[in-house]
């Protein structure tokens, strides 16, 4: 909802100066540029401002998000967060890769049949992941890195195996897969 609001107001400033005519939205990858000047908003929003051949009047403003798929894969910002928040708190003294791949556990959760269907449930699975319990997600934050991982593996992720990890060797639960860093990760079967 943010997000559109804020596409809106955009539109709405380059309209109110004249520089519009239609926008294109939700742009998830970036093609080839067709305009004469293209403005960075932020890291997630570009807009490209086409111009016709005589007139110099622009045409159209395109839109672009960039880097947020997450509305695609079926989950919110506040999914986002979580993701991010027991990441923290399961992995923050690991490398990104482990990072990663306590993310790609919680998303193959959300995948998996045999787990809830969401990522509020399945962070908050009783006996699952035990910093959300154990008061060790209170001394964690939400990174705007962390959450940049999180948007790129779902985009494309590490490992779409990993189920389960436990730090200090394998749990009882699940095929042994690898470890890495603290974590041993294994898959369901």
């Amino acid at each position: 909802m943010y997000r559109r609001i804020r596409m809106l107001l955009l539109l709405l400033i380059f309209c109110v100066v004249g520089n519009c005519a239609s926008v294109c939205g939700e742009i998830v990858s970036v093609a080839e540029p067709v305009s004469t000047e293209s403005i960075l908003i932020s890291e997630q929003i570009e807009v490209s401002i086409n111009e016709e051949e005589h007139s110099g009047i622009p045409a159209a403003v395109e839109v672009k998000e960039l880097l947020d798929n997450s509305e695609e894969a079926g989950l919110s910002e506040e999914d986002i967060d979580l993701i991010a928040l027991v990441t923290m708190a399961e992995a923050e003294g690991e490398s990104e890769y482990g990072k990663r791949l306590v993310i790609d556990t919680v998303l193959n959760r959300v995948d998996s049949e045999h787990y809830p269907d969401t990522v509020f449930e399945v962070v908050y699975q009783p006996s699952q992941f035990s910093s959300m319990w154990n008061g060790r997600v209170d001394r964690c934050c939400v990174t705007d890195e962390i959450c940049q991982l999180v948007r790129e593996e779902l985009l494309e992720r590490q490992n779409y195996e990993v189920i389960f990890f436990t730090a200090g060797g394998y749990g009882k639960y699940g095929t042994p897969m690898f470890q890495e860093g603290n974590h041993y990760f294994s898959s369901y079967e």
